[in-house]
């Protein structure tokens, strides 16, 4: 299994990568690296995830790898069980919900920050990594792509901001609902939809105009929310 985490990019050609990871530690970087992993689907829900295959791949011992596993408990990403080891937690709407609702409500004070921001180069990159998106909503087979540019833009919404508390529980939010907007954003007419929201929440934070990206924002969270739900609600219906 290969893990990597994505990357964001200006856009523009011969453009130094912009790189926003705020990720101090080892298990952190190693929690979110598996998370990302199962946002892929190299893990599906209730697949178990071994310490030493995690520890072999990562070439660490396996006291950070427990480190990581217990970030991603406590994230609802993985349950640990007694001498059994660590298992992918299964979907839920009340859990999407749940997180959905404390990530509106910090996002929007994120944005908030960012366009009042003096970081005048994240506050740029920002924006062009919002306008780029578009391209990648118009490939129907991009679904990974656009969803790991999406996590990017949260990221780099998330470190505009001085507040560490805030950013930092913004990032593990992160964490916990990519699986969510991975399954919200299947659809490519649901990608062109978000796109087009990130485009508008970019021109906000080009014209500083706190009100308006704080509003976009918490409309495409809800969005995402809602499409998530619906999946999940078609999916439960299939099976039953």
């Amino acid at each position: 299994m290969v893990v990597d985490l994505p990357l964001t990019n200006t856009g523009t050609e011969g453009e130094t990568e912009l790189r926003y990871r705020r990720l101090q530690t080892l298990p952190e970087q190693i929690a979110e690296q598996v998370s990302h992993a199962i946002m892929r689907g190299d893990y599906g829900p209730g697949d178990p995830v071994k310490e030493q295959d995690l520890a072999n791949l990562f070439q660490v011992s396996r006291g950070p790898i427990r480190e990581a596993l217990r970030i991603l408990e406590k994230e609802g990403v993985v349950r640990i069980v007694p001498n059994r080891g660590a298992r992918v937690t299964s979907l839920s709407i009340q859990e999407v919900q749940d997180i959905f609702e404390i990530r509106a409500a910090l996002s929007q004070l994120a944005a908030e920050h960012l366009c009042s921001s003096q970081d005048e180069k994240l506050r740029q990159g920002f924006v062009e990594q919002a306008r780029a998106i578009v391209e990648v909503a118009e490939d129907p087979d991009a679904l990974n792509d656009y969803v790991n540019r999406s996590y990017s833009l949260s990221t780099m919404l998330s470190n505009s901001s001085s507040n560490r508390r805030l950013a930092d529980m913004m990032q593990s939010l992160a964490r916990q609902t990519i699986r969510y907007s991975l399954l919200g954003l299947r659809r490519p007419e649901r990608r062109r939809e978000s796109a087009a929201i990130w485009q508008r929440v970019a021109q906000a934070v080009s014209d500083r105009d706190t009100a308006q990206a704080s509003r976009l924002i918490l409309q495409l969270i809800n969005d995402s929310k809602n499409a998530a739900v619906a999946e999940l609600e078609e999916d439960a219906a299939r099976g039953s």
